[in-house]
């Protein structure tokens, strides 16, 4: 994964959201408004989560990663989220199992498997109970970004 994929401006600390569908709203129009994405995100980005859903049961925090195909991207991002409070996510094994969520990383790449290694690099490092601590208590949006860009195997 390479650090400039970790967008400064895509980093919202503390967003207060009802559930998935408004998270994925607001998060699209401040994609397309950003000129990351193309107006097609925001129903691609819903069909893809309702296929495959992204919620991973990682400790201390259950996290989400939800992404888009390539098609849909303009410009390769990492948007990192914190949400104020917990929503509803569906685990990744779609077994129905859900999980409460306060830390999202919606993934935008032009290469279909650009998202492996992220994952790996994210999966790698949201298991570490430091690390994701660590961004649960930063208390700025440069704080965020200082915990994100000491990830291990991130490459510069």
């Amino acid at each position: 994964m390479h650090h400039n994929l970790l967008k400064r401006d895509l980093f919202q600390l503390d967003w207060a959201v009802e559930d998935r569908n408004d998270f994925f709203s607001r998060m699209a129009a401040k994609l397309v408004t950003a000129g990351y994405v193309a107006d097609t995100f925001l129903d691609a980005l819903t069909r893809r989560e309702e296929a495959y859903p992204t919620g991973l049961p990682t400790r201390p925090e259950a996290i989400a990663i939800p992404h888009a195909d390539t098609i849909h991207i303009i410009e390769p991002f990492i948007a990192s989220t914190r949400l104020a409070s917990p929503i509803t996510w569906h685990e990744m094994a779609g077994n129905g199992t859900t999980h409460p969520v306060r830390l999202i990383f919606t993934l935008g790449f032009k290469k279909e498997d650009g998202h492996v290694d992220m994952l790996q690099t994210l999966l790698d490092n949201v298991q570490n109970p430091s690390f994701t601590g660590q961004l649960i208590a930063s208390r700025s949006a440069d704080e965020f970004h200082r915990v994100l860009s000491t990830m291990t195997g991130l490459e510069h």
